[in-house]
């Protein structure tokens, strides 16, 4: 493996783990917006969040609900015309899953969009705790999950992304021919890697946590 772009130092009393839209609606193969992915990095986030609680990290839990009568979603309706159902406040496929639920001391911040930095208390919230950097797992890979990081490294963020706790998905042939998921997961840690941050594994960010 070549040698990352930029390593971060990590400050646990200024290192955050974001936890990205892991919901039953993308994690639960039942749910509207699934993602099969996401089997694959459940054990790695409880892993990162045990160490990040052990070691009195913040840790943030992003989900991606909308009110549900169409008054707040706009572009995304034009993009998914369910998107009012699926994702609508109240529905039990938008809490997180059972595996990675939150403990009381966690914060839940709610986004109607990609970003988790987009019209929401995020950015307020870090800067109170005097946070600059961010540790981000979760779904999907290049979507909300790149989103949040390219707005964060925006904010001065350090930003560090996690290869085996990020979820990508399948896409069909839009035109340019079918993509996998594995293709898409090479491709959004190669761009982020060159252009906005760290990507790192669970297991090495867990030693440097424990190592400070």
């Amino acid at each position: 493996m070549s040698k990352p772009l930029v390593k971060w130092k990590v400050n646990p009393r200024r290192t955050a783990v974001i936890v990205v839209d892991m919901q039953k609606v993308f994690c639960e193969p039942a749910g509207a917006l699934y993602v099969k992915n996401t089997a694959r990095i459940i054990a790695p986030i409880q892993a990162l969040l045990a160490a990040a609680r052990e070691q009195g990290l913040t840790v943030i839990y992003l989900r991606h609900i909308v009110r549900g009568d169409g008054a707040d979603t706009g572009r995304m309706r034009d993009l998914y015309p369910n998107v009012d159902e699926i994702l609508a406040r109240g529905d039990p496929d938008v809490e997180v899953i059972d595996a990675l639920k939150p403990a009381p001391a966690d914060i839940v911040v709610d986004k109607l969009f990609y970003s988790g930095f987009h019209n929401t208390d995020l950015d307020t919230i870090l800067r109170a705790r005097d946070i600059d950097t961010l540790v981000v797992c979760g779904t999907v890979t290049n979507v909300c999950c790149e989103t949040t990081i390219r707005d964060g490294v925006h904010r001065e963020y350090k930003m560090i992304a996690l290869s085996d706790a990020n979820a990508a998905m399948d896409y069909p042939d839009l035109g340019f021919g079918a993509i996998s998921a594995d293709e898409i997961q090479r491709l959004s840690l190669t761009t982020i890697a060159y252009e906005f941050g760290e990507v790192t594994t669970t297991a090495d960010i867990i030693e440097r946590l424990r190592g400070c």
